[in-house]
Parts: structure tokens; sequence; C-alpha cells
């Protein structure tokens, strides 16, 4: 089972709640024996009692009646004094067993029971005799008054503070790396950039730390989206800028009276131009922000070959296609209508940069995983440092337009159609001379 919160929750919950018991427990038993010792002041008063019995006793026996029973109506209490002695019938030395004498009472040193509901009988020797005053111990010397009300209130406040001390560590550990992922989305919500909020969590290894990271790669992919949003309509307001300016040209000549035929067709050119451009910036921009379920169509890739190989024999007739590919192949790869204009962005881009008489070779082969489909032509080439770049919108080689007209969305187009049928395409150079496409596409 992988949830490392749920475990941490749980140990913290068991460990807090043995914690709760015994931190109780011993605080009770602590506070129990504390109070069941008699105070100082009850001590000295006890004492005090026992040294003037004793006094008495020694001076005047019938003055010491008398201040019994002073001391029996003051108090309230019974008292007398006792003379201990304790024979053994067997002629046994009991003194040498016995060395402390004997006590008929409790001892001042002795805890005082608090559940008692009566009041012990305190037995204090005299120092220089074997006297004892034995004294029902007065109620106002009786220790652990505030034992009761102590004892609820611990037994309910304690435990009532511990729970909320627990319930704050657990809310703490748990809405402090959501606080983090809250200031994140408000940050991206005012357009700041995304500081990753994984390395702020430490070594934390939970459900949130996941979420975490599964919130720094989101966030990192809408960044990179906006940038590509941003930089796709920069692009595409300057494409659009030099045909809108050669039709406002051409406007221009209209209204001062200047008519040639060749003005409208400049408009009818400039207009399927920018109709072309917008096509494909549309189609370019749905496919790079929506995610759609695949639809497997079934693909006879040698038909449509032969189509997009006809169409480009026709269109450049001075260049020489030379094709490779077996007579029956089917593919399970998405929609035939993006694997066609992928297909034919790339063998008319090969044909285009071939020159006057040269030669592109199409050929489709078999691989562990599908088919590779490569086309070679005799162009220029393209260097080493700009192989990945072909496939960004708008990006065109320096003397591209020597080869004629384009705004550089071809490529940028063609890698997404692959990327939708499940295949990825890239560049290679070929010794000597020339580029090479290679599209790789599932079996299914």
């Amino acid at each position: 089972m992988n949830k490392p919160l749920l475990l941490k929750l749980w140990l913290l919950l068991a460990l807090g709640t043995v914690a709760l018991f015994w931190a109780i427990a011993l605080l009770l038993d602590n506070t129990e024996r504390e109070l069941s010792m008699l105070s100082e002041e009850s001590r000295q008063q006890l004492l005090d009692w026992r040294d003037q019995a004793e006094l008495l006793s020694r001076r005047d026996p019938s003055q010491l009646a008398l201040w019994l029973q002073q001391l029996r109506q003051q108090e309230k209490v019974w008292v007398t004094v006792a003379n201990v002695r304790v024979d053994s019938v067997d002629q046994t030395d009991l003194k040498a067993r016995f060395t402390d004498g004997f006590i008929l009472g409790r001892s001042i040193d002795w805890p005082i029971h608090l559940y008692l509901d009566y009041n012990p009988v305190m037995d204090l020797p005299f120092v220089s005799s074997d006297g004892h005053l034995m004294i029902e111990l007065p109620h106002r010397l009786r220790p652990g008054d505030a034992w009761r009300p102590l004892k609820w209130l611990l037994q309910l406040l304690l435990p009532l503070c511990l729970l909320l001390a627990l319930c704050y560590l657990i809310y703490q550990h748990l809405m402090r790396p959501i606080r983090q992922l809250q200031q994140a989305a408000l940050t991206m919500e005012q357009g700041l950039p995304h500081q990753p909020l994984r390395p702020a969590m430490g070594q934390r290894q939970d459900e949130l730390s996941q979420l975490a990271d599964s919130f720094d790669q989101m966030a990192q992919q809408v960044q990179q989206q906006l940038q590509r949003q941003r930089q796709f309509v920069a692009d595409l307001s300057h494409e659009l800028r030099t045909p809108l300016t050669r039709f406002s040209l051409a406007l221009d000549c209209l209204e001062q009276g200047i008519h040639t035929q060749a003005i409208p067709q400049r408009l009818r050119q400039e207009t399927e131009a920018m109709q072309q451009l917008v096509a494909n910036a549309l189609t370019l921009a749905w496919l790079d922000s929506e995610t759609e379920s695949q639809i497997a169509e079934q693909t006879d890739l040698p038909a449509l070959l032969d189509t997009l190989c006809d169409n480009a024999r026709f269109e450049y007739p001075d260049r020489e296609l030379e094709t490779d590919y077996p007579a029956e192949l089917q593919l399970n790869c998405g929609r035939t209508l993006w694997l066609s204009q992928a297909l034919e962005n790339v063998l008319r881009n090969a044909l285009r940069f071939t020159p006057v008489g040269g030669r592109v070779r199409l050929q489709v082969q078999a691989t562990e995983c599908g088919w590779l489909i490569r086309v070679c032509d005799q162009g220029p080439g393209v260097p080493e440092a700009e192989l990945q770049r072909l496939f960004d919108p708008f990006f065109r080689l320096p003397g591209a337009e020597h080869y004629g007209k384009g705004y550089g969305l071809g490529l940028a187009l063609t890698q997404r159609l692959i990327n939708a049928c499940g295949g990825r395409i890239r560049a290679l150079n070929q010794p000597g001379s020339g580029l090479v496409m290679e599209i790789e596409l599932p079996q299914m």
C-alpha cells in the first residue's frame, strides 16, 4: 500500500494516543502523591501539639487532661495520650526487630489517602518518653481538598489540550504544502513565473509531495504553452503584415485609377496566401491545444502514397521521384486525412528544395515497432544546429525564399499531425548533400 501520508497519520495518532494516556496517568499519579502529603504548616501544628502534650505529661497529668479536653472542643476531634508497650509471650526481643518502636496510628510522614471518607488517626511519638499523642486529623489540616476538582480538570482539560495540540500538528503538516500550492496558483494567476514547489518540501515523500510534483509539471507545461501561444501570435502577426501590405498597395493603385491586369491577380494571390496561412495556423493551434480521442482509421498506405506521388510528379515534372514501398500495407494510426497532409508536406518540401533534374527517393520499410518512411532529397541540406528548429512554427532558413514562397508552418504542422497519429518525425543530413526526413509510424 503506497500511502505514506496515511501511514504517517496512523503513526502520529497511535503515538499521540499512547502519549496521551501515559501523560494523564503519570500526571494523575504524581499529583495525587503530592497532594496526599501533609503540608509543612500541618506537620508543624501536629508537632507543636505533640510537644505540648509531652511537656504537660511530665509536669502535671491533670493539666494534660484539661488541655486534651480543650483541644477536643476546639478542633472537634478525638485525641488522647497513650503509652504503647508490647511484650512477647515467648520472651523474644522485639526491640531488636522493631528498633523504631510500635505505632498505633499514621505517621505524619505517610501519605493520607484522598479517597477515605473519614479522617485518620495520627500517631506522634514523644521525643523523650514512651508516650504517644494520638489525634484524629482535623479536617482543616487534611490534605487534598482540591483533589476532586483538580482530578476532573486533569482528566478533561489535559486530554483536550493534548488533542488540540495533536490536531494542530496534523493541520500544520497537511496545510503547509496546501498553502504553498495555493500561493503558487495565485502567482500563476497573476502571470508571474512559477517557482518549483518540490524543493521547498525538503525530504518529504508522501501524497502531498506527489501532488507538488504534478503541480510543478502542470505549471511548467502551462507556462510553455503560454509562451508558445505568445510567440505564435507574434509570428503570425509578422507573417500577415507582408501580404496585408501588398494587399493595401494594390488597393491604393485601384483608388488612384491605376488599372492593370496584374492588380486583380495580385489581390487574388495575396487573399489565397492569407487564407492558407490562417488555415494552417488555426490547424496548428488546434493540434497544440486540444487532446482529441484517437480515431483509429484503416489506412491503405500504398494507395495513399500512389496518389501523393502522382500529384507530386504532376506538380514537379522536372524532378525525378523514386519510390520503394510494399504493394500491400495496412495501418491503424489515426486519421487518414492527417497522415495524408503530413506526407504531402514532406514530399513537396523535398521536391521544392531539390534542384531541377535532381532526384527524390521515397522508401518504406518495416521496423520492430511499425513502419519507417524515409524521404531523401538532393537539396542544400540544413546546418546541424538548425535541424531541431525546422519544426518550430514560422521558422525559415536563410535563403529559403529562393526555393519558393512559404511561411514556415509546413513542417511544424507536419510534426503535430504525425504526433497525433501516434508517430514521430525527425530530420537528418545525409552524407554529401541533401536532407532525410524519417517518419516512424506504429503498426497498430
